[in-house]
């Protein structure tokens, strides 16, 4: 008698596995098993309560129902002003843009910029008290010059590439001498001649590199070389000052990202993104500046709200598959202070940001390459009232098996709106649009490690956690 043979398959191990919990932006967490709730990749898209949403937007600035006239036509490089004049015993925001043609002015509520010569253009500028009132002082190819009944009037005749006021002098880094800090006299921002009891000079030995940015710091001067920072005590009289070395960088400081913020001074290096507290230097990120080392032009930066801002373009390549557009290489970062969080965002052009404190509005402005007026950061999501193409990546994930051959089946999700999923597995991509009415989607990619990503280009998301269903097949 003959009997028919039977054979037992076992089933193979299934588990769900949530693929993220969106907790955010963090080089140092990168997870090769699930779920990966940090990521060292995501562009335009923002955390909140463990959720992708919409990161910030970029829209025309405005107060109230004002908005600034069209810029005037520039020439070269551009420095731009921001402050508060009192016109007729009222606040009056105003903005000075400094070109090669000369500088235009604004006062908020004209309809056209006013325009007067200067000879070169200037890069920075502070608010020095002459007399008890504030008066606007610029600094750059020209020296340093004092706005004065709409004309400008020299205090120095150097190239400056930095200024700040600290107590009652007014401090410059000067190009010609590139190792060493400028003062003025006491109370006397048009007076630098050199002398024991009125301006100087103090030389630096040159082991930090060039001094690049001075800044006004709890009770202190601090001084930014290439590769390290003095404290400056300099108050009272000259020869009472106190010059200490108290920071060593092993990479390159980038001078124009360095800004006071609050409690701290922020700046961007070749090693990452720091917090100076006037005695310590701590690093938050690494990857972020990678980006920024690899081939930046132009950086800007400011502080509001408890957030460091700035902006940079990235000349390195992407490989995401998503951008191929004009404005793809050109950044934005937005470092939170208080939770150490961060959203970067690709694609927009913001360029000379600026803080604005008033009252009544607080905002950061700047100039964008892609709209003829001044624009602000806002909530909206949108760049300019357009939709941005947003992405989110894992890192290689291998489930803690590293040998084992796993099928990926399907996706449980929810969202507001539609978006993709993208799977990468022995160098094949696979992508899936998921609607938000189906819930669920079938995917069976067979694989050791893989890749996830998210991308979507609504003008409004909030994506949930997807769980992955998945079974290990022995």
């Amino acid at each position: 008698m003959f009997y028919k043979k039977s054979y037992s398959m076992r089933k193979p191990e299934r588990k769900k596995i949530p693929l993220s919990n969106f907790a955010g932006y963090d080089e140092n967490k990168i997870s090769r098993t699930l779920p990966c709730d940090y990521t060292d990749c995501v562009f335009n898209y923002g955390f909140k309560n463990n959720k992708l949403v919409n990161p910030y937007g970029v829209s025309e600035f405005t107060i109230g129902d004002y908005k600034f006239p069209p810029l005037p036509n520039i020439v070269g490089k551009r420095g731009v002003f921001c402050s508060t004049m009192y016109v007729n015993f009222k606040s009056k925001f105003t903005v000075l843009i400094s070109h090669e043609g000369g500088v235009d002015y604004c006062v908020e509520g004209d309809k056209e910029w006013s325009h007067f010569d200067l000879a070169k253009p200037y890069t920075s500028g502070t608010i020095f008290y002459v007399k008890g009132e504030p008066c606007l002082f610029v600094a750059g190819a020209s020296g340093i010059q004092w706005l004065a009944s709409d004309e400008f009037v020299t205090a120095l005749s150097k190239t400056v590439l930095d200024v700040c006021v600290h107590y009652e002098r007014m401090f410059a880094v000067v190009k010609e001498a590139h190792s060493s800090v400028w003062f003025s006299a006491t109370g006397n921002a048009m007076s630098w001649t050199h002398s024991i009891d009125k301006g100087g000079y103090i030389d630096f030995d040159g082991t930090l590199g060039d001094v690049n940015v001075i800044k006004s710091f709890n009770n202190y001067l601090y001084v930014f070389c290439d590769y390290g920072i003095y404290r400056l005590t300099a108050y009272g009289d000259q020869s009472q000052f106190v010059l200490k070395k108290i920071y060593t960088a092993s990479g390159r400081i980038y001078g124009p990202s360095v800004t006071v913020c609050g409690e701290y001074v922020a700046f961007a290096g070749e090693d990452g993104i720091f917090l100076f507290d006037g005695y310590d230097v701590s690093r938050y990120t690494t990857k972020i500046n990678n980006m920024i080392s690899s081939g930046f032009d132009d950086i800007y930066a400011c502080y509001l709200h408890n957030k460091y801002v700035i902006s940079f373009t990235n000349n390195t390549p992407t490989d995401f598959g998503i951008y191929n557009r004009e404005r793809d290489n050109d950044m934005l970062l937005v470092f939170d202070i208080i939770d150490k969080s961060v959203t970067l965002m690709r694609g927009v052009s913001l360029k000379h940001l600026c803080a604005v404190n008033e009252k009544d509005y607080s905002k950061v402005i700047a100039i964008s390459d892609d709209f003829d007026g001044f624009v602000e950061i806002d909530e909206s999501g949108l760049y300019l009232g357009s939709p941005m193409l947003k992405y989110w990546e894992s890192g290689e994930v291998d489930f803690e098996r590293p040998s084992e051959e796993k099928l990926l089946r399907s996706v449980e999700y929810s969202a507001k709106n539609e978006f993709w999923l993208g799977v990468i597995s022995n160098g094949v991509r696979k992508e899936f649009l998921l609607s938000p009415r189906e819930k669920i989607k079938t995917l069976n990619v067979k694989g050791k490690q893989f890749k996830f990503y998210i991308k979507s280009n609504n003008a409004s998301d909030e994506i949930y956690p997807p769980t992955m269903v998945v079974d290990f097949l022995k």
